[in-house]
């Protein structure tokens, strides 16, 4: 969003934040402005009430910025540039406990996210064992999370956020470290089996080492995935797997993958079933996301083998 159309919103906001509006004089107003006003702005007291000259006077100056930015836009070339939100100073102890709750909530994620892990695992080697328990914690973690999150909302900042690799944990760190390794290991893997010179047979050993790290890859991603959900926009190098372009590959791979999605969906559809019966919305939810997620990938699976055939 654009510093302009931020100072449209503030204008048109009767709720409007004075150092919200202190930030916007100061990026927009010339420097005839700033050198008249901003010192009387920056002498507000710490309240400034929406009747205090100092924001009446602020209004005044940015709704002059606002009629100068579309009459004459030359005069106000940093309206286009992107909007940064000011950063208000807070209490020490308020720090701290949101702090430390912060600190709570990544420690709740991770969690989350190890026993996703393990509940992937479990009901790939073994399609019929009882995840209840599992899925038991993961409803406590989110809900634990959900109350810790409530807790600091007011303090919450609007706008985009990005997560980046360097604002990640160590151990999912580590699994996107993970998937930086498997990267060229796959691409070089690929590339063996696409040789047109080998023969089937000896396309087969290396087509199960490949699928067996896409299947590590997609394992890695769910993971991160899961720790980032609801963080903001995940900017990290990696690209997610697709399935392969070369016919041999994709082949293997498609035909584990349907496998792995029929063994998720039966998954799924027990869990949506334990959880409506003991009453556990959260969960059954949860069940039912992921059951529609798992039928609408083996849907175009299935049809793109089809039409192969």
């Amino acid at each position: 969003m654009t510093l302009f159309e931020v100072l449209q919103k503030w204008l048109g906001n009767r709720q409007r934040s004075y150092a919200d509006g202190v930030a916007l004089f100061k990026a927009l107003a010339t420097a005839t402005q700033l050198e008249k006003y901003g010192a009387y702005f920056d002498a507000a007291p710490k309240a400034v009430g929406v009747w205090d000259h100092h924001f009446t006077m602020l209004i005044d100056q940015l709704s002059k910025i606002y009629r100068g930015i579309t009459s004459m836009p030359k005069l106000y070339p940093a309206a286009k540039n992107e909007y940064q939100a000011p950063i208000e100073a807070a209490d020490s102890e308020k720090n701290e406990k949101v702090a430390e709750m912060e600190k709570q909530i990544m420690e709740h994620e991770e969690r989350m996210a190890e026993l996703r892990q393990e509940l992937d695992d479990v009901q790939e080697s073994m399609p019929d064992a009882d995840v209840h328990s599992i899925e038991e914690q993961l409803c406590e973690h989110a809900e634990a999370i959900d109350r810790l999150k409530k807790s600091v909302e007011e303090l919450s900042k609007p706008g985009v956020k990005v997560v980046t690799v360097d604002s990640m944990p160590a151990s999912i760190k580590a699994a996107y470290d993970r998937i930086k390794e498997i990267t060229p290991l796959y691409a070089h893997l690929h590339a063996e089996i696409a040789d047109e010179h080998k023969s089937d047979e000896e396309r087969k050993p290396l087509a199960e080492e490949l699928c067996k790290l896409d299947d590590e890859r997609r394992k890695l991603w769910a993971k991160i995935d899961a720790w980032s959900e609801g963080k903001g926009t995940l900017e990290i190098d990696e690209q997610r797997p697709t399935y392969s372009d070369n016919a041999t590959v994709r082949g293997y791979e498609l035909a584990r993958a349907v496998v792995r999605l029929k063994s998720n969906i039966k998954n799924a559809k027990d869990a949506a079933k334990r959880a409506k019966a003991d009453g556990k919305e959260t969960i059954y939810q949860n069940a039912l996301k992921r059951l529609e997620k798992y039928e609408k990938e083996l849907s175009e699976i299935e049809k793109e083998l089809g039409s192969a055939e």
